[in-house]
């Protein structure tokens, strides 16, 4: 209590917090407080919210300066303090945002809840935070979510979940190799019961159909929507038909791809009239274009 005297803050103005719900104190929030302030512009941002778990203060003297700078005199003010409102994470509330991204009708447990309180606000656990079960955890995942307060501002929180879901994922029927087109024979669907993968995965073949993958997939995996890109239009050794602009003239030959390469990427090109190499911008069906000033080709 004489640390407080010696601030000039009375332990009566810290039990009597105002919430405050931005990122910003406005004037409509001093008016709350003393309805002397309503004569500030309801929007009129007048300082920083608070971290959470802490408190603003304003005294009476910066009361009295900021009604002056504003055009009206403020007698005897009351000290105003403003806080945001923190709530305990409840396993109800976690549950009903956990559930917005997983299948209706998978299982899940709440084991464990981070145990201070976030500010309020919209709790989020989106699925990219579900990380792996850890050996020896008997299935329990640890779920790093968030809650979002004061318009923009996130404050983290976690959870240990069991939960098992029942869903249909395209998987590989063989090994697959990265930049080839996917065909019908080398996929298949199957369905599934366990954790879900943090990272979403194709659950019907036409999201797969004709694309290609990053990297190698070994049979029996998830085709994960993250590893998949466009193909490849030209592989090496293909012929690529070169149309050569230079001013107003133009030239067709072909020439022999040099390497793999999707549409409208630079790619290296070999003539096998004069035996040069050269780079050219690869186009629809087949074809490159290149914009020369002479001599390169």
């Amino acid at each position: 209590m004489k640390l407080l005297l010696l601030m000039g803050v009375s332990s009566a103005a810290f039990a009597a917090c105002l919430p405050v719900a931005g990122s910003r104190i406005l004037g409509s929030d001093l008016a709350l407080a003393d309805a002397r302030f309503a004569a500030l512009p309801a929007t009129l941002a007048v300082g920083f919210a608070p971290e959470p778990g802490t408190k603003r203060i304003y005294a009476a003297a910066e009361l009295q300066r900021l009604a002056r700078a504003n055009g009206f005199q403020l007698a005897d003010p009351p000290e105003i303090c403003f806080e945001l409102p923190m709530r305990p994470l409840s396993a109800a509330d976690a549950t009903v945002a956990m559930r917005r991204g997983i299948p209706p009708d998978a299982e899940l447990t709440v084991e464990e809840l981070s145990r201070p309180k976030p500010p309020a606000g919209q709790i989020e656990f989106p699925l990219a935070g579900l990380e792996p079960s850890a050996p020896g955890a008997q299935n329990v995942q640890l779920w790093r979510g968030y809650v979002r307060y004061a318009d923009t501002q996130k404050a983290s929180c976690w959870a240990r979940v069991k939960l098992t879901a029942r869903y249909t994922v395209v998987v590989a029927a063989k090994d697959l190799q990265p930049g080839q087109a996917l065909e019908a024979a080398a996929l298949r669907l199957e369905t599934r019961t366990g954790p879900l993968d943090p990272e979403p995965a194709a659950t019907r073949l036409d999201e797969v159909w004709g694309r290609a993958l990053k990297r190698s997939l070994k049979a029996g995996s998830p085709v994960l929507l993250g590893i998949l890109i466009e193909p490849f239009a030209v592989q090496r050794g293909d012929s690529v038909r070169v149309e050569v602009r230079s001013g107003p003239a133009h030239l067709h030959f072909e020439a022999v791809a040099e390497a793999p390469a999707r549409e409208g990427d630079t790619i290296e090109l070999h003539n096998p009239v004069n035996g040069k190499t050269f780079r050219a911008r690869l186009a629809a069906g087949q074809q490159a274009v290149l914009v020369v000033g002479g001599g390169q080709i």
